[in-house]
């Protein structure tokens, strides 16, 4: 099929991957929705009622949970993509390879993350419920606000200053960063591609941390350099709020780039894919 998008065609290939999402991959589903309820009868175990985990803490495991979700589904739900016998089927599908690119994108980065995130969050507002445990206070009632959806100013004690919008941007591009980062290595791998993937960036943060300890020791040891810094963090940033802006917009750019980048590069993946 050529290149071009037609709607009902799409709509055709989003309703076949959707019937395909639950046999394929609603386990996993499941499991991921499920595992705060493992943290929270650990904590009720250790502590009992008299721990509490923090609403923020609990923010923080819906997101993660979520973000594995999106990371793991191009491997399972479309683990053929990529395998030059069995992605036949894939390839022969009656839809331009626009269109099922699409699909993937929209189950990867918003349809299995959203799915584990509710399931999750009304796992937390089951568990909260409960006369014992360590959920003590309601998550939306966290200092970020409402589970990272709200663009309300956050607690003043918190981070004075500085409102929930910016970090719920850069904790969502971060999301997608990474789940177009394990989408390219879906089409790169044939195999254990989110093991391969997990594998190959810890490689890398090794490596990088070895290059890099000795730099950063060198330079700290440098007055001139510690100097250098101070004044210009002194010029600035005229205040630690804004400091901690610029390195988040800094942060979400990033995430933007690479976002874009990885996501790129799988569909010229896919484009170029030979069955």
């Amino acid at each position: 099929m050529n290149n071009t998008f037609d709607w009902n065609r799409f709509c055709k290939v989003v309703n076949k991957d959707f019937r395909n999402l639950w046999p394929m991959f609603g386990t996993t589903m499941i499991v991921l929705a499920s595992l705060p309820f493992a943290i929270w009868l650990l904590f009720t175990v250790i502590g009992g009622s008299g721990m509490t985990v923090a609403p923020e803490v609990r923010v923080g495991m819906l997101m993660f949970f979520a973000s594995l979700a999106g990371i793991m589904l191009p491997s399972r739900l479309y683990r053929t993509m990529n395998l030059r016998n069995e992605g036949i089927y894939f390839a022969m599908l009656p839809a331009s390879k626009l269109e099922k690119f699409l699909s993937i994108m929209l189950f990867s980065f918003i349809v299995a993350p959203v799915c584990v995130y509710l399931g999750s969050l009304v796992l937390d507002i089951i568990l909260r419920l409960m006369p014992a445990g360590p959920y003590h206070d309601w998550i939306w009632n966290s200092t970020l606000g409402f589970p990272l959806l709200t663009v309300v100013p956050m607690d003043e004690d918190f981070l004075p200053g500085f409102h929930s919008w910016i970090l719920t941007a850069v904790t969502w591009t971060s999301m997608f960063n990474s789940t177009a980062l394990f989408l390219f290595a879906a089409t790169l791998f044939k195999k254990h591609k989110v093991l391969y993937t997990f594998l190959i960036l810890y490689a890398i943060e090794f490596v990088l941390t070895i290059i890099a300890i000795p730099i950063f020791v060198a330079l700290a040891q440098s007055p001139d350099f510690m100097e250098w810094l101070y004044d210009t963090f002194r010029d600035r940033f005229s205040s630690p709020e804004k400091m901690m802006n610029t390195i988040m917009a800094v942060t979400m750019v990033f995430n933007i780039i690479v976002t874009v980048l990885f996501t790129w590069l799988s569909w010229r993946r896919l484009k170029k894919m030979p069955y």
